[in-house]
């Protein structure tokens, strides 16, 4: 089965919204998915952590990755959310274990 990341870069709502129920209907299908935050986009999950977030873990999802230029506080992150971080300049080369990446900008 192929391997998805959904990409998301913007801290729009509407994308944020968008990009987060892609990644929960493919994980209901048990389709091996990542939703992966950069820069700005990591302070929707930061500033105002949706319970939705944490159904990823549910579903057996990939824990989210976080990939800023600045730090992250990961310690003001709800506990029920899993997450991991990713070095910008490690980015690509994560990107590239998955088969099919989805951008939401």
């Amino acid at each position: 089965m192929k391997k998805i990341a959904i990409v998301q870069s913007s801290n729009n709502p509407d994308t944020a919204t968008e990009a987060l129920d892609v990644a929960l209907a493919l994980a209901s299908f048990d389709t091996p998915v990542q939703l992966v935050l950069i820069n700005s986009a990591t302070d929707v999950l930061v500033k105002a952590p949706s319970k939705r977030y944490a159904m990823l873990d549910l579903l057996d999802a990939e824990p989210i990755a976080l990939c800023s230029n600045s730090d992250i506080d990961i310690d003001a992150l709800p506990a029920n959310i899993e997450v991991t971080t990713i070095k910008m300049e490690q980015l690509k080369q994560h990107l590239n274990q998955f088969d099919e990446v989805l951008q939401f900008s």
